[in-house]
This record gives C-alpha cells, sequence and structure tokens, in this order.
C-alpha cells in the first residue's frame, strides 16, 4: 500500500481528529530524569539541539544514536554532510557542545526506524534499562513510540522529547492546531495511515481500535 506523504484528508469529525492526534502525536506527560535518551537519524538540526538539551537538563544518563544514510532526497534544507551517516553528524554536533564521547553510543547502519532500534540493540545493552526517553519531530512521536515498544523490553518506560515541524516557509503547527491548515492536516493524516500500516503489517505497535469511518475510508482508498 502507497500512502503519500501529503495524501488528500476527508472531512473529519471532533472525535476522529482527537484520536488522530493521540496517535500521531502521542501523550502529553512530564518528563523524569531517565537511563538514555535515544536519538533517530535525522538530517533536522532541532535533532541533535533537543538532544543536547535533554542531556543538558539532565533527563538521561547517555545517549544512542542510530541511522545510517538514509539516501531520501528529502533531507533539511540545511544538510551539507551528503550522504554521511546521519548518526555520525548527530554525534559530532554532540561532542562539540561537550557530551563525553563515553556518554555516546553510535549507530551508523539503520536505514529507518526499525532498524535504528534492531541495529542499537547490537551496540547497546537494554536489559539494564528502566526509563527512555527519545527525541522526536512533534507529529511522528507516536509512531516512533510505538517503533521502540514493539522491539524494546515491555518493562522500559518510554516518554517523548519532541519538537515543532517547521516547514520551508517558516510556518510550524503543533498537537494543537495541526488540523486548522490544509498542508499540516494533510502531513498529519499522513502519518496517521502509516502508524495504522505499519502496525497491520508488524512493524511496530498495532492499534488496538480505528475509528470506523476511518478504517473504511482506509479499506476503500488504499485497500479497496
Amino acid at each position: 500500500m502507497y500512502i503519500p506523504k501529503y495524501p488528500e484528508v476527508p472531512d473529519l469529525t471532533d472525535n476522529q481528529i482527537e484520536e488522530i492526534t493521540e496517535i500521531t502525536f502521542g501523550e502529553e506527560e512530564g518528563l523524569n530524569s531517565s537511563d538514555v535518551i535515544f536519538v533517530f537519524g535525522s538530517t533536522h538540526p532541532p535533532t541533535y539541539q533537543n538532544a543536547f538539551e535533554a542531556y543538558n537538563k539532565g533527563l538521561g544518563k547517555e545517549i544512542i544514536i542510530s541511522g545510517g544514510s538514509s539516501g531520501s532526497k528529502d533531507k533539511h534544507k540545511d544538510w551539507i554532510y551528503g550522504d554521511k551517516a546521519e548518526a555520525r553528524v548527530i554525534y559530532e554536533k554532540l561532542a562539540s557542545l561537550g557530551v563525553p564521547e563515553q556518554k555516546m553510543f553510535l549507530e551508523e547502519k539503520s536505514k529507518n526506524s526499525r532498524e535504528n532500534i534492531l541495529f542499537a540493540k547490537e551496540i547497546y545493552d537494554f536489559s539494564k534499562v528502566n526509563s527512555l526517553i527519545f527525541i522526536s519531530k512533534n507529529y511522528a512521536a507516536g509512531r516512533q513510540c510505538r517503533t521502540l515498544k514493539k522491539y524494546l523490553p515491555k518493562a522500559i518506560k518510554i516518554s517523548s522529547y519532541t519538537y515543532n515541524t517547521y516547514f520551508d516557509d517558516g510556518s510550524t503547527f503543533n498537537r494543537h492546531d495541526w488540523m486548522k491548515h490544509e498542508r499540516s492536516k494533510s502531513l498529519v493524516f499522513g502519518e496517521y495511515l502509516r502508524i495504522v500500516y505499519y502496525g497491520k503489517r508488524g512493524d511496530i505497535e498495532e492499534l488496538n481500535y480505528i475509528d470506523q469511518g476511518l478504517k473504511e475510508y482506509i479499506e476503500l482508498t488504499f485497500i479497496g
């Protein structure tokens, strides 16, 4: 099933908007200090900036950075590192900001969020972890949380440290206003569709409920 980045969005009820918000942005919760900070590979500067901010606040004792070169053309406009592994760039940025190298664990082979975690397990012992905070774009937190929950020990408490996503024109959105703008509405709805699809495919933790109207739309538009 192909899901475009900006799919057409059907008319949504208030209940459907609330459901999509909770699933894509994740739960709103306070953050406490954790054992480790998990950083998914990314070409967006706020990823390393927020990883450093979280570490500097004492929200994690160690940092796992996972991500190779995705080969995607959809890189951040400020990315100047070609096909260099995304995790390597983040690692070097954090080291330049003063994070001790012995506190960082680096994985540079993975190509997607699922591999980020599977390959990170090869270089880090998660059996000693009780709590984890991951860095994420605001609207991608739900999918990344479900990916972590799928492949890490169930006992680990997982929380997100998110940053707002900006379009090239400087506009942004959050969990409270994404539905008010056509571009962010389409982007967030596409993310919701991917969560549904990846869950059914077994790549991430599957949703335990899908609104009947949304279910019918998905089946008709993307499967039927």
